[in-house]
């Protein structure tokens, strides 16, 4: 077999990287074809922080293929729950691209429901996607490069979870199968049920061109807590593995797929699947130019703050993201009400333990339900930073009063 293509560029001016990095790829015909430009746009926040894609690059992308094809173009994507989706991509700097009559903008997740069967997954047998799903001839993924707190690394075939609908994404989170996990666990080590059911999507999902934004990377916490790293590089290529496995590369020298679990199953499906760089054809040949090493993201979960006493147990990254974002946030009103003998607790995660608990801890999210009476119960999946200070303040006057 020819082994797959993976063109970079790098430019300040990163609509010229696009460019020459999709000039240098033999592309699909496209021509009469319904297009989903699907970028990560997962959250309502600022541009070009490497949270969400860059808008330029995505405008970049619909302008290059605009111009070489007659085809439909839709641009859509489903956030993280409680996020208005327009909202997300409007504040994320896409009004532009939004306001072209020549792109559809879609809510994925406003029409019902298609479930499509996995008859070959390991651990998820069927999915509830977009209703679009049966309109959309082509998909094109453009991430943001990102290090993830639970994948290792979110990029262009991560970036695909946001076709599955609404809450259906979370329930990758809760998935559980021992004997599964104990199956793969000699060879690969940080293996999840999460990775597992993220490779079974690659039976359904298959992107016909992908371009990876690292104009903006993400290093540390990501998806949504990490620092923004300007690269000003473009990843593409119609072989969405070699892509990210190119991108791994540029970013990890010290990684190989084991440390991107998800990847390392769906190399495995096929025999001609790349396994490394080795099995890559990169464009240009040296991309030593490229590499910038990005911090990976922690081990383990551990707040700075010595007022702050957070219990964090098989907590997903939305939660974990959202109690990050709180305390960045609000840091100087909890400095204010709170001391290291008279701390903030907070519980997360569906594997908590009644023991760790008090009667004054936050259990943040539906997953602490079980535990409700053991403490104060704020629901959400995940609630919004807005929900938990308003909690937070009515317990302080609690306090107060007795």
């Amino acid at each position: 077999m020819d082994k797959p293509i993976v063109s970079l560029a790098r430019n300040e001016n990163i609509e010229l990287a696009v460019i020459q990095a999709l000039d240098q790829l033999k592309l699909p015909n496209f021509n009469n074809k319904t297009i989903l430009l699907k970028p990560n746009v997962g959250r309502e926040t600022d541009p070009k922080l490497g949270i969400n894609t860059n808008p330029d690059v995505v405008l970049a992308v619909f302008n290059y293929l605009n111009k070489k094809f007659k085809a439909t173009f839709l641009l859509g994507d489903s956030p993280i729950i409680n996020t208005d989706t327009k909202k997300a991509f409007l504040q994320s700097g896409y009004s532009k691209i939004i306001e072209n009559d020549k792109v559809q903008f879609i809510d994925l997740d406003r029409l019902p429901p298609i479930t499509l069967k996995i008859p070959k997954g390991k651990i998820i047998k069927e999915i509830k996607v977009t209703g679009y799903w049966n309109e959309i001839d082509c998909i094109i993924s453009i991430p943001v490069l990102k290090m993830h707190m639970h994948c290792g690394a979110s990029l262009s075939f991560k970036n695909l979870k946001g076709l599955i609908y609404k809450r259906d994404k979370i329930k990758l989170h809760h998935l559980q199968s021992p004997e599964i996990i104990e199956e793969l666990k000699p060879t690969i080590s940080k293996i999840k049920e999460l990775d597992v059911a993220i490779s079974d999507l690659s039976y359904i999902f298959k992107p016909e061109l992908v371009i990876i934004d690292a104009s903006y990377a993400l290093e540390g916490m990501g998806p949504s807590s990490g620092n923004a790293v300007k690269m000003d590089t473009i990843i593409a290529s119609t072989n969405f593995l070699a892509a990210d496995i190119i991108a791994i590369a540029l970013t990890r020298e010290d990684w190989s797929l084991i440390d991107v679990p998800h990847l390392k199953l769906i190399s495995e499906l096929e025999k001609e699947n790349p396994k490394s760089f080795h099995d890559i054809i990169t464009i240009p040949n040296n991309i030593q130019i490229f590499k910038r090493n990005l911090e990976p993201p922690p081990t383990t979960i551990t707040i700075k703050y010595s007022n702050v006493n957070l219990i964090s147990e098989q907590a997903c990254s939305a939660c974990l993201s959202t109690v990050t974002n709180l305390l960045q946030n609000n840091i100087e009103f909890i400095n204010k009400h709170y001391t290291s003998e008279n701390p903030l607790r907070i519980a997360i995660g569906k594997g908590l333990n009644e023991s760790n608990l008090y009667q004054d801890t936050l259990l943040i999210g539906n997953c602490t339900f079980n535990f409700k009476d053991k403490g104060i119960f704020i629901k959400g999946c995940t609630p919004v930073e807005s929900t938990i200070i308003e909690v937070i303040k009515k317990s302080l006057d609690n306090r107060i009063k007795l």
